[in-house]
């Protein structure tokens, strides 16, 4: 990434699955202003389109996006937090929330960097930059998952995130966990990905399929007759209001996110889980005692307390901007 002296004219973005955020960020007073969002040029926004064509949509974007909240002024910082593993290089692995299935690398770095030559450019995963909004001490090890478009997770030791010598690491929502013959297929092109079943999308598929093979059931829910109006925000109304079918569909799907976070826990004796995402923050807090359950279940007692380690996230849509800005001024802190 280029260096150069930075000023206080920061520019901040968090690509996500669905909406592409963009603010800016006074280092001095560690606040954000101009909050502005539209949705993410994706594979799913714009069907049919080359994973380039999709690219090239998303940096205009962003250069769009950024005219519009900084009056024309050239930011001397660009941090860009971005949905998919991104090497030490700048270079984006995968995007599958994104532009699918393909798994060629973007320069997304080096093409930010083409946008705004003369800022000081940072790219790198949307969950290692919500990490750095979370950090309560430099030394902390935790873990912060995301339940949004997909499922991520990043796990920081020592105040820093464990990504790997290549950035691969924290993708937990590419490990296969449904080996039936019919699994649900994750936006990657795996058959039977975590983040085909416990994500906002995974659920919403397993919502669809499961009122189509079982009509008596779904009948007495109170979704029923929604058809192909059932979508996210429907299903978490329905969640709320306590509804049978809803809450066993949440549960289903929830399990085997709490598996994976006990599994992590086991292994790693880690003991603070914070979980982020649209989707699970819609949801709230009866998700979370779901999740506190699933994990609980999964692995052995040794008086830990899955209902202290398990803690939502900051109900707002901030994290993805205010992570990346921390952790370019973090960055910046380090260097002489």
């Amino acid at each position: 990434m280029s260096r150069a002296s930075p000023s206080e004219s920061w520019l901040v973005f968090d690509i996500g699955g669905t909406n592409l955020r963009a603010a800016l960020y006074d280092r001095s007073r560690d606040t954000l202003s101009r909050v502005a969002q539209r949705p993410t040029p994706s594979h799913w926004t714009i069907p049919g389109q080359s994973p380039q064509s999709i690219q090239r949509r998303l940096l205009a974007e962003m250069r769009e996006l950024a005219a519009s909240i900084s009056g024309g002024e050239e930011p001397s910082v660009v941090s860009v937090a971005f949905p998919g593993p991104i090497s030490p290089q700048g270079i984006a692995l995968s995007a599958p929330t994104v532009w699918g299935e393909s798994s060629e690398p973007f320069q997304v770095g080096p093409e930010i960097e083409k946008l705004w030559p003369s800022a000081i450019v940072f790219v790198m995963n949307d969950v290692t930059a919500a990490g750095y909004r979370y950090l309560r001490d430099p030394s902390e090890d935790f873990c912060i998952v995301t339940v949004s478009s997909g499922i991520g997770l990043k796990v920081f030791v020592g105040g820093r995130p464990v990504l790997g010598p290549a950035g691969r690491g924290g993708e937990i929502g590419h490990v296969r966990v449904d080996f039936s013959t019919d699994p649900p297929v994750c936006d990657c092109g795996g058959p039977g990905h975590l983040g085909a079943i416990s994500s906002g999308r995974g659920a919403l598929l397993a919502a669809w399929r499961s009122a189509e093979a079982d009509r008596d059931d779904f009948a007495n829910s109170l979704l029923a007759g929604t058809g192909k109006a059932l979508d996210n925000p429907t299903l978490v109304s329905a969640f709320h209001h306590g509804d049978d079918w809803a809450c066993r569909l949440i549960r289903r799907t929830t399990h085997p996110l709490g598996q994976m976070l006990a599994v992590i826990h086991v292994s790693l004796g880690l003991e603070r889980f914070i979980i982020i995402g649209g989707f699970a923050l819609a949801l709230g807090e009866a998700y979370r005692r779901e999740l506190v359950e699933a994990a609980s279940s999964c692995c052995w007692r040794l008086g830990q307390s899955w209902d202290s380690m398990i803690t939502l996230g900051e109900p707002d849509d901030l994290t993805g901007v205010l992570g990346a800005a921390r952790f370019a001024r973090e960055q910046l802190g380090r260097e002489p």
